[in-house]
C-alpha cells in the first residue's frame, strides 16, 4: 500500500498518459518551467520515501515532516499553474535533450497532494 501511495504521488511516469489528457511540449521556457516543478516533487518524494522507510510516519503523512521541500513543491507548482493555466488538468510530457526518453508529469495527482491539510 505504501508502494501505491508513493507511486501515485511521484506522478512522474514514462508510460503514455490519454492522448486528450496530456498536452506535448517542446518550448525551452516550457520544459525548463515543467522541469523545475518536477525536480522540486522529486526531492519531496525522495524525502518521503526517506521517512517511510524509517518509519517515522505512515507514508501519506510524511510529507508534512518536510515543510520546506513542501513549500518548495507548492511554489514550483503555483509557479506553473499561473503561467499555463491550461496544464492543471492534464498531464504534460516533454523530451530532454540530455535523456533518451520522455518524461511525464501528472499535474492534478500533484495539485490533489499538495492541497491535502498538514495534521
Amino acid at each position: 500500500m505504501k508502494q501505491l501511495f508513493l507511486l501515485f504521488f511521484l506522478v512522474v511516469t514514462f508510460t503514455a498518459a490519454q492522448a486528450d489528457r496530456t498536452i506535448d511540449i517542446d518550448e525551452d521556457t516550457e520544459i525548463a518551467d515543467i522541469m523545475l516543478l518536477d525536480q522540486e516533487v522529486e526531492r519531496l518524494v525522495t524525502k518521503v520515501r526517506q521517512c517511510s522507510a524509517v518509519g517515522l510516519a505512515p507514508a501519506s503523512d510524511c510529507y508534512c515532516h518536510y515543510p520546506r521541500k513542501l513549500a518548495a513543491t507548492r511554489a514550483a507548482y503555483d509557479r506553473v499553474a499561473k503561467k499555463y493555466p491550461g496544464w492543471t488538468d492534464n498531464s504534460v510530457r516533454w523530451r530532454n535533450e540530455a535523456d533518451m526518453f520522455s518524461s511525464n508529469l501528472y499535474l492534478p495527482g500533484i495539485r490533489q497532494r499538495l492541497e491535502q491539510p498538514c495534521s
